[in-house]
């Protein structure tokens, strides 16, 4: 298990490890390749795919700061929102592609416009195909 907390596959399997009517936040963890999921402050448990509804993409300036400064990566950019338990029904949507890179980007980037994105109303982050999102909402607009 990575760093001691529960490791699972999907969204379902994330389900006895947080409150599902609380949001949750993510992060891709580095050290464990995978993706941890946050509550309460306390990571509850790390997992390869993860579908979000409801969520906001956050970046903290300060540590995005220090990563360009050190070139060593820390936590800083993360997606908060709800966990879809069950997100079979929406795989069929068709989804924009978005990704980070705190040493390009100031905030989450949508791939086929370059244009800087602040929500979505679905996310599916994976540890291999990256971020997708549904719905989603861009800065400025």
């Amino acid at each position: 298990m990575a760093g001691k907390k529960p490791r699972v596959k999907t969204s379902s399997e994330v389900v006895p490890y947080i409150n599902v009517d609380r949001p949750v936040f993510v992060y891709r963890n580095l050290n464990f390749k995978c993706l941890s999921v946050m509550q309460d402050g306390i990571v509850r448990c790390h997992v390869d795919n993860i579908v979000l509804e409801d969520c906001e993409f956050r970046v903290g300036k300060a540590g995005q700061a220090k990563v360009r400064e050190t070139k060593s990566k820390n936590v800083h950019a993360k997606v908060k929102g709800y966990l879809v338990p069950h997100p079979q029904d929406i795989l069929d949507m068709e989804w924009d592609i978005l990704y980070y890179n705190p040493y390009t980007c100031d905030e989450f980037i949508h791939q086929a416009t370059g244009t800087h994105v602040k929500a979505a109303k679905f996310v599916d982050i994976d540890t291999v195909e990256g971020i997708l999102s549904f719905g989603t909402e861009f800065m400025g607009v």
